[in-house]
């Protein structure tokens, strides 16, 4: 099949309206798209289920190799992404030291950068999306929601039980923590509420413990929570909840 008409086919793939494919699907992505396609891991792209700056996520249809009904496919923006706050918390990351500094390079790190804090998370017990399969600024993973419906965030649902929810969410980041990582962005705007649990999300920030602002990063993420689980009636400190995330103690 000539390189044009596999382009085609993989559009009549991509089922989502004209202005977001002009926004997202450009002929790099496509071609990745059809890597994925063509190897099983999605059998089509439906529509979006949340929009950012840097990304846009997509709900697929699962191709052969997928274990679900339904696989989120998150695809990283490169002119509009905000390049240089992604390279200030790649830069102080060992494992991405030969990045370039062009946005293509940058953003493909970051990519690699979340697949493997996902896989870290994973393999830790934390709460995250299981991570299936990345390429250039492409990540396949599981899809959080019911019957094809996306799960909402914390901060448009609330906890469904404050007491065990905090409790969860402070033993996913000790879990993080054990795991060598630091979220680094983790607030109520980045957690979804799933089966009665929360389910962190947006872990491409997510920096090792030697990063120069690594501990400032875990104040803030401790500082977010405290300060949202304090509207449900949980009371709590926030030196008291970094001692028990720093805490080896298991569970």
């Amino acid at each position: 099949m000539a390189l044009d008409e596999e382009f085609e086919e993989v559009r009549k793939r991509v089922k989502v309206e004209r202005k977001i494919e002009l926004e997202v699907i450009d002929r790099s992505v496509l071609m990745t798209l059809a890597y994925m396609m063509n190897r099983g891991f999605i059998d089509s792209l439906d529509f979006p289920i949340s929009k950012g700056k840097e990304a846009y996520v997509f709900r697929a249809k699962p191709g052969r190799k997928a274990k679900s009904d339904f696989v989120a496919v998150k695809i990283y923006l490169i002119e509009t992404s905000r390049f240089e706050h992604m390279h200030d918390y790649i830069r102080g990351d060992p494992r991405f030291r030969k990045i370039g500094r062009s946005k293509r390079e940058i953003v493909y790190a970051w990519t690699k950068k979340e697949f493997r804090n996902l896989s870290l998370c994973r393999e830790a017990g934390v709460h995250v999306p299981e991570p299936y399969f990345f390429r250039n600024n492409l990540l396949a993973m599981e899809f959080i929601g019911e019957k094809g419906d996306p799960a909402k965030l914390l901060k448009d649902v609330g906890p469904p039980d404050p007491k065990k929810n905090f409790r969860q969410i402070v033993t996913d980041m000790r879990r993080m923590y054990s795991a060598g990582l630091v979220h680094g962005d983790l607030s109520e705007f980045n957690v979804l509420v799933h089966g009665g649990k929360l389910v962190i999300i947006d872990v491409g920030q997510a920096v090792l413990l030697d990063h120069p602002m690594a501990e400032e990063f875990l104040l803030r993420d401790v500082s977010n929570v405290v300060r949202f689980f304090k509207r449900f009636g949980i009371k709590a400190d926030v030196e008291g909840v970094l001692e028990k995330v720093k805490s080896q103690k298991k569970d």
